[in-house]
């Protein structure tokens, strides 16, 4: 009797092998584009609250530009540029989507700017962070960032200051540490209620921004789509605990084995294979 028993395990289990074969074939091939157009990354969305704060405490560009890159979660590196018109000063920032360390109007995606005129702050989201906009005194040091920029440009063209090019590899790099750190999870946990926040408090203006994405953007997700290319994103989830089936270049993509994956903007989550 033992040996039949044994027979039939062995074939229980082949079975299970050979049926679950398909799922473990698609475990393997990557995460789904569905999962990483549904993260905050893929869409453009940043945490503006926290965009704020670092414009209000920033004491050089550099710091605000290394801050506003900590704070994002996409595959792109920020890109700041800031203009004057009489009075009125312009602060913008671009998401680097063509991957060159400058800001391609045509093929890069704005996220937010920041308008300072009669001492007063507009800050506005843009793409799919349109639903936001806040507006702020220049109490404080919150005027501080604009005036540095003035002081320290020695650029003669339409922008007062613009991330140098050559600076781009420096704040990949420092961004690549800063995700490898326990600071980051810190970041992406405030990211997470930033999200759930907004999503309640702005309701339809908060999905029909996430329907106005720009056209720059829309390339962007497309051609990460039929290159492949999303498999291999940074933006995929907050954690994860998969199999090695996956692999991230760095934390907040999928690694280890078995488990969940936390999607961004706090939509939940899926267990894996």
């Amino acid at each position: 009797m033992a040996p039949k028993i044994r027979r039939l395990s062995t074939a229980i289990f082949a079975g299970g092998m050979v049926a679950g074969a398909p799922l473990i074939a698609a475990c393997s091939s990557g995460p789904s584009y569905e999962d990483w157009a549904a993260t905050d990354g893929a869409a453009g969305r940043i945490n503006l609250d926290d965009v704020q704060e670092a414009f209000k405490s920033s004491q050089s560009a550099t710091e605000f530009e290394q801050r506003v890159n900590e704070i994002y979660e996409g595959d792109g590196i920020i890109i700041i540029r800031a203009s004057q018109d009489g009075d009125r000063l312009t602060l913008e920032g671009w998401e680097d989507l063509n991957g060159n360390n400058d800001i391609d109007d045509s093929e890069d995606d704005r996220l937010f700017s920041i308008v300072n005129e009669n001492e007063q702050y507009d800050m506005r989201g843009h793409g799919a962070n349109g639903y936001y906009q806040s507006s702020f005194g220049g109490f404080g040091g919150s005027g501080f960032l604009f005036g540095y920029l003035l002081a320290s440009s020695f650029n003669r063209g339409p922008y007062f200051y613009h991330t140098p090019v050559n600076y781009g590899p420096t704040i990949r790099q420092q961004r690549t540490n800063y995700r490898q750190s326990s600071r980051y999870g810190t970041q992406v946990a405030r990211n997470s209620r930033y999200t759930t926040t907004q999503r309640g408090f702005a309701g339809s203006r908060y999905r029909d921004a996430g329907r106005s994405t720009s056209s720059a953007r829309q390339s962007y997700q497309q051609t990460q789509r039929s290159s492949g290319a999303f498999r291999s994103s940074n933006a995929i989830g907050r954690s994860s605990s998969f199999g090695s089936g996956f692999s991230s270049r760095s934390t907040g993509g999928f690694s280890g084995g078995g488990g969940q994956v936390r999607l961004r903007g706090g939509r939940g989550s899926t267990s894996s294979p």
